[in-house]
């Protein structure tokens, strides 16, 4: 049995053509480069590969630059839980304790959410899809909201349960509504991502939103022919919107605004008032940049979109 499923549409917007951005064999000295770098015994990684491809596509219709290959739910359960160094693990899936300015970050989030409903935080319903550590669940549940999370893991599911958090499995989802979903840094790594988007979509109550994070991938063409592993993640040449194996989908403010549509949701602008509840002002630098982030949203067509159902 092959370890890959090949995903002949897109995986945003089921579209049926698209154009090779860029492909080579695992076992190029390029990709093996990457592979060396990322993952604890890459020479049997690469035997258990075989002769697949890092096979990048572009969309036809909406722009997704995804993976063709991606490995099946047998191996990217292996994928996260065994062959990924220790400590180099994607920072969103591990963290056991954050930072001051994580924490000022996920409370203006909420204190926007909570501003753009317009409604006291006990009656707004929340869901974090893809809790990881419930971080997200836990500052939401300190301001008073009804915070939920999920997440495919289901030892994530329990380990929340034992911190505390209201966690359920996904396909208890079903039965439950929100007013708002999270999504962050989650759906990059997903195999179908409109397929999640939908089920999302029926989870939440009228005029909900769901709210789309993910590494942003404009310019991409462009950098693929500077692409170096050997770089450091924040490196443009790393392509970290690109990460084989692990960002399987490489999207833009244009690719998510499809993924959108085709699931019934439509974007939806947070005033710019909303965004100020909270600034990092533990130095001068994260202040600035506490200051500078909903401009830069609005301005760079970031990849942080709130999608909402339209009835």
């Amino acid at each position: 049995m092959s370890v890959f499923f090949e995903r002949s549409v897109c995986p945003g917007c089921e579209f049926a053509t698209s154009t090779s951005v860029f492909h080579a064999p695992f076992s190029a000295p390029r990709m093996r480069t990457f592979m060396e770098r990322k993952f604890e015994d890459p020479a049997a990684i690469l035997a258990v590969l075989g002769d697949a491809e890092y096979d990048l596509r572009k969309c036809g219709r909406c722009g997704l630059i995804y993976q063709r290959n991606v490995l099946n739910d047998q191996y990217s359960a292996v994928l996260y839980g065994k062959w990924l160094l220790e400590g180099d693990a994607e920072p969103e899936l591990s963290k056991e304790n954050l930072l001051p300015s994580e924490h000022v970050l996920y409370a203006n989030e909420l204190l926007a959410v909570g501003r753009f409903f317009g409604r006291p935080h006990h009656q707004v319903r929340v869901l974090d899809y893809g809790l990881g550590c419930g971080w997200w669940c836990r500052m939401a549940t300190a301001l008073g909201f009804e915070a939920v999370g999920t997440d495919l893991a289901s030892s994530l599911v329990m380990e929340a349960r034992a911190r505390g958090v209201r966690a359920i499995e996904i396909e208890q989802l079903a039965s439950e509504r929100f007013d708002f979903i999270n999504t962050e840094q989650v759906l990059e790594h997903v195999t179908r991502p409109l397929e999640v988007l939908r089920l999302l979509r029926r989870s939440l109550k009228p005029r909900g939103v769901v709210k789309v994070s993910v590494p942003d991938g404009r310019g991409m063409e462009g950098r693929i022919p500077h692409m170096d592993w050997t770089a450091a993640r924040e490196d443009k040449r790393y392509l970290m919107p690109a990460t084989p194996l692990i960002h399987i989908n490489t999207f833009t403010a244009e690719s998510i605004g499809a993924m959108g549509r085709a699931a019934g949701l439509s974007p939806a602008r947070v005033p710019l008032r909303c965004e100020y509840s909270v600034l990092d002002a533990t130095q001068p630098k994260a202040l600035l940049k506490s200051l500078l982030r909903p401009l830069y949203r609005r301005a760079a067509h970031a990849t942080y979109v709130f999608l909402r159902a339209d009835t």
